[in-house]
């Protein structure tokens, strides 16, 4: 009897640590939307730029000004660079994050269901001592 109580604390507090972990695993997924969400318009803003920069707007163009819009679209070249490799990272990170919450629920509920039928062995295992200890008194 104590061997199943103890069981069903331990259950308890394996569901307990599931739970904590899904709801890190939870925290982590809405850090990487907010993330990709700033890294898409980061991306949206530096094509804007480049392409403002690159499109001919006189015929005859000041050599300073053609080498300064050079300069930029080329910096922001690189910066495009940049952040369409950190929102792949993201992604990559967002879909290993979802992988691990579905892990996380699949054990979860393997958890709950142990947990049942370790209850449902406690109650079973009550009501037959309690019918021994029953049949004892009507023997007395």
């Amino acid at each position: 009897m104590d061997k199943i109580k103890k069981e069903i604390k331990l259950f308890r507090l394996l569901e307990k640590l599931k739970k904590r972990d899904l709801y890190n695993h939870l925290n982590n997924v809405n850090l990487l939307n907010e993330e990709l969400d700033k890294t898409n318009q980061l991306l949206s803003k530096i094509n804007n730029i480049i392409q403002e920069n690159t499109e001919k707007t006189d015929n005859h163009i000041l050599g300073a000004t053609f080498k300064n819009k050079s300069k930029v679209v080329n910096v922001m070249s690189k910066q495009k660079y940049i952040a369409e490799n950190k929102k792949g990272f993201l992604l990559e990170q967002k879909n290993k994050t979802d992988l691990e919450i579905a892990k996380i629920f699949i054990q979860k509920d393997k958890i709950e269901k142990k947990v049942h039928n370790k209850k449902i062995e406690f109650s079973e295992f009550q009501d037959l001592k309690f019918e021994i200890t029953n049949r004892n008194f009507k023997k007395n």
